[in-house]
């Protein structure tokens, strides 16, 4: 079985995630093994994690850029309104009566 650059890459990324997980997870172990430290505020835990997401996102952007440069779509590019999504739908033929969830947000929406 020979695989290409793109799938050993790709296989390679997945691993990274997986291992940072485990890394995460041996740092929480270790910090309940610990001293106990003083409780955060609800706050001070929003903003440990807030910083804590942003610094995966900056490692993980690499990746991401490059799985949406092979799939076509610019980092630069405006995400589309649910007008727009909800006309991409209806050009595929699909009608929103004929969806349960659908036809109740419409019933909701007319009460």
């Amino acid at each position: 079985m020979s695989l290409s650059i793109t799938q050993v890459e790709a296989n390679l990324m997945r691993l990274e995630v997986e291992v940072a997980e485990a890394l995460r997870q041996v740092r929480e172990i270790k910090l309940t093994q610990e001293e106990p430290t003083p409780e955060l505020t609800p706050e001070e835990r929003r903003a440990a994690r807030l910083a804590q997401v942003r610094a995966e996102n900056e490692r993980l952007r690499p990746y991401i850029e490059k799985v949406f440069e092979e799939m076509g779509i610019g980092a630069d590019e405006e995400p589309l309104s649910a007008e727009e999504i909800q006309e991409l739908i209806a050009a595929e033929g699909v009608k929103p009566e004929d969806n349960l969830f659908s036809r109740m947000l419409i019933e909701m929406r007319e009460e």
